[in-house]
């Protein structure tokens, strides 16, 4: 199989045509088609003579045989083809008793707009024969066929595509600030938006629950929680199928279906005058559920840990040395409700002998076992930072030893072995090592 450049007049109508029967000639075959389509075959020739043939479909054909035979034989694209030879000779509409006279009308006004050499020579795909081009015909018209074949757009999907619907700003809206149950989501994969479109094409509708229609664009100035009430609970209808396209298929059906929500209508009485864009409702709506579960997942995790290190499984530690690989055991068992003094000494062990072995086993410029413990962090982090490791990641890693206020500065640490004032909390602890889990995982690596 190939494709080919083709002139119109090499390309035949396939008599065999299956959405017809017993096609004797291939002006039989023109008639049947330009009878059969219609209008249909109008605006195909209006999309061709405005567009051109679309490059994301090209006719196949099969080469012509028998006695005498030259040129193609299109197995798909008829249509097409019925289109390309009414736009380059309407001549042959004459005599077509079936066809209208608006059809025939239209396709020679058309005829005229019609220039040839926009769209010869034709990119077409040679099938070696019928058999090896029905497969690809099966695809592209007899469904979807399991995802085989050519799978069509929902209601949703169209809208996003075509953009500016206000319908589906709505939806987004609600899914956003509507705390939806998992369930609910689900029943949004297949929602018919064309009844929501029906609901909001109404003015006396969209007045009712406070939006205003601008270029396309729904706006409101209600309060969240005035414009979400209301809004909910028709898109729960409609993706429930408690409201079809029935209840609410004229304007009366419509407004009669506000009036039995009235307790969820917001009160017009709140607007504030200053409009604002559904879209950007629904933006702000979604950055304050991810701030809140950020929140909730780090103190979750902080909160629900109960020893200083996370367990290997949250973070692997690749220390091959026996006594650090024994106090990184220790650490991961360690209660820190009970236990926060021990830990914080234990942590301070840990943190300089990793601080040695890594200056020993990287050998780093300027490192000393002798040094203070704060120059030893501040000269690992200059390393692991010359080494891969981003300013970010490593700025509480320093902050031990610049930052008085850190859970972890060095010398609160050394307060916890020296002074009998000092004493570490529990959270005070997790949250250090939160903060600078990030360089001892590059120190271990």
């Amino acid at each position: 199989m190939a494709s080919t450049d083709a002139m119109l007049d090499e390309l035949h109508l396939d008599l065999q045509n299956p959405r017809f029967n017993g096609l004797a000639s291939q002006r039989d075959a023109l008639e049947k088609i330009v009878t059969n389509q219609g209008i249909k075959l109008v605006n195909l020739a209006e999309d061709v003579v405005e567009n051109g043939l679309s490059p994301a479909h090209r006719m196949l054909v099969i080469k012509a045989r028998g006695r005498g035979s030259s040129g193609y034989i299109v197995l798909d694209g008829n249509r097409r083809l019925a289109a390309l030879r009414v736009l380059a000779n309407p001549s042959v509409l004459d005599g077509m008793t079936g066809v209208g006279d608006l059809t025939k009308k239209k396709l020679r006004q058309l005829a005229k707009e019609y220039v040839p050499g926009d769209i010869e020579p034709l990119d077409v795909f040679v099938c070696p024969d019928e058999s090896s081009a029905r497969h690809w015909i099966e695809a592209i018209h007899t469904g979807e066929n399991d995802g085989r074949g050519v799978v069509g757009w929902d209601g949703i999907a169209t809208a996003r595509y075509r953009g500016k619907n206000s319908s589906l700003k709505v939806l987004e809206f609600v899914k956003a600030a509507g705390k939806l149950s998992d369930d609910e989501i689900a029943s949004l994969e297949r929602f018919p938006i064309t009844n929501l479109d029906r609901l909001l094409g109404t003015p006396e509708v969209r007045e009712r629950l406070g939006l205003t229609l601008e270029g396309g664009d729904l706006l409101s100035d209600l309060p969240q929680a005035e414009l979400l009430r209301p809004l909910k609970k028709i898109v729960t209808d409609i993706a429930s199928k408690t409201i079809t396209v029935a209840r609410i298929k004229g304007k009366e059906d419509r407004l009669q279906y506000l009036k039995s929500m009235d307790s969820l209508m917001p009160d017009l009485s709140k607007k504030t005058g200053a409009l604002e864009p559904l879209d950007r409702l629904a933006a702000q709506a979604t950055a304050k559920a991810h701030a809140r579960g950020a929140a909730k997942s780090k103190v979750r995790t902080l909160l629900g840990r109960k020893a200083l290190i996370p367990g290997q499984a949250q973070l692997h530690l690749n220390i091959n040395d026996q006594k650090l690989e024994q106090m990184v055991k220790e650490l991961r068992k360690l209660p820190l409700e009970t236990y926060p003094v021990a830990a914080a000494a234990a942590f301070r062990v840990f943190l300089e002998l990793s601080l040695d072995h890594y200056g020993h086993a990287k050998k780093v410029s300027g490192y000393a076992p002798d040094k203070k413990l704060k120059d030893k962090v501040l000269t690992v982090a200059a390393h692991l930072e010359a080494n891969g490791a981003s300013r970010r990641d490593l700025q509480q890693f320093r902050a031990m030893a610049t930052n008085p206020n850190a859970p972890l500065n060095i010398d609160r640490l050394h307060g916890v072995v020296h002074s009998r004032f000092a004493l570490p909390t529990a959270n005070e602890l997790r949250t250090g090592w939160a903060e600078v889990q990030v360089a001892f995982a590059r120190i271990w690596a």
